[in-house]
């Protein structure tokens, strides 16, 4: 009787032992898998920090574009004043000339 228990607790300590390894070499590949998790995610940072830079710069370019499209259209605006004071000017001169020939 006592043989018998001492090959079931030898066969139960055998099945343990292999349950024992088994876990130990998927807690290994979860180790491994972590390690190389942590490595992408640091990658992924980098990348994620270098596109944050990426769209910093390209909004301040949009913004410098902006500024310069809207003083080119206030300077357009400007000469487009000047000019239409000039234009009125020089009708206010013809028919000054037109009204000066017409009577004399």
């Amino acid at each position: 009787m006592d043989l018998a228990k001492y090959e079931t607790l030898i066969s139960d300590l055998s099945a343990l032992e292999s349950q024992v390894e088994i876990l130990k070499d998927k807690y290994s590949d979860t180790l491994e898998r972590n390690k190389e998790l942590e490595v992408s995610l640091n990658e992924i940072q980098q990348d994620k920090n270098l596109l944050h830079e990426k769209i910093s710069e390209l909004e301040s370019e949009l913004e410098e574009i902006k500024l310069k499209v809207e003083e080119k259209s206030k300077l357009n605006l400007e000469e487009r004043e000047e000019l239409k004071i000039k234009i009125k000017d020089l009708i206010t001169r013809v028919d000054k000339h037109l009204s000066a020939d017409i009577s004399g």
